[in-house]
């Protein structure tokens, strides 16, 4: 009894320490429920969001024009999904997927306020209001660009490489979806997601890897199963050395310009 106890009091002061956001057990569960907050519910947060509620997880809709499908999306997803704000969306939430218009990034991340190391899923690609894409030098990307304005969250490249119409229809079909990033335990809670969504994780390696499943490369828009991934990536010359942890993001050791 007194060991449920303690157990019972360290989750509480958890709660409490993590800003009331609610706790899941990740570390006792192979696939635990969790809340997954969407800042930006368009295609593509809205069929994630329908897919993960089939596996039970709670959703936070948040950043649409649209409240009242804020509200419809909730209530369609069940689970105890709600509609919320941005910055409720990220305070509330164990992982976050961040997919909004790349025009609207920066408002986007005005309304969440601030991170306190959230896990952040990238789902963005950098076209401009016209459609073109933005290019960044070589040693930067979008997802390294977007980290630095998310200070102290954890960015994960993810899901930007496959149309909402891919993610709807061919859920359960052995789909690849690359991620990036430089946290290998939350890379863990993203690659739970992806098969959650019905599609076969693959670990790109760190977030500057990202930059190779960006728009007009050979892995954008591609429904490839895993051995397909293997042969494109050369997964057998690059092997192990791109995966695990860094120490540091890789954009803070280099002097690369923030891109807007």
């Amino acid at each position: 009894m007194h060991t449920v106890q303690t157990l019972s009091q360290a989750i509480d002061r958890s709660i409490i320490q993590r800003g009331m956001r609610v706790l899941h057990s990740w570390q006792f569960g192979k696939n635990p429920v969790m809340n997954i907050g969407i800042v930006g519910s368009g295609n593509i947060g809205s069929t994630l969001g329908r897919l993960w509620a089939n596996k039970g997880h709670k959703l936070l809709f948040s950043f649409s024009h649209d409240e009242e499908k804020l509200e419809r999306l909730a209530q369609e997803c069940g689970n105890g999904s709600r509609a919320v704000t941005p910055y409720e969306a990220v305070s509330l939430s164990e992982i976050v997927l961040f997919s909004v218009p790349w025009t609207q990034v920066d408002e986007a991340i005005k309304q969440i306020g601030r991170f306190n190391g959230e896990t952040v899923m990238d789902a963005t690609n950098p076209y401009d209001a016209e459609m073109h894409v933005q290019t960044f030098p070589e040693n930067d990307s979008s997802s390294e660009s977007l980290a630095k304005k998310m200070e102290d969250a954890k960015l994960i490249k993810a899901f930007n490489t496959l149309r909402a119409e891919t993610l709807r229809d061919h859920s359960g079909q052995e789909i690849v979806v690359f991620y990036a990033g430089d946290h290998p335990l939350m890379k863990k809670k993203v690659a739970q997601l992806i098969e959650d969504a019905g599609f076969v994780p693959y670990d790109a390696g760190p977030l500057r890897e990202g930059k190779k499943q960006e728009p007009g490369t050979d892995r954008y828009l591609k429904e490839l199963t895993l051995e397909e991934a293997r042969r494109l990536t050369g997964e057998s010359a690059e092997g192990e050395a791109v995966r695990g942890e860094v120490e540091s993001p890789q954009w803070q050791e280099r002097s690369s310009p923030t891109n807007r």
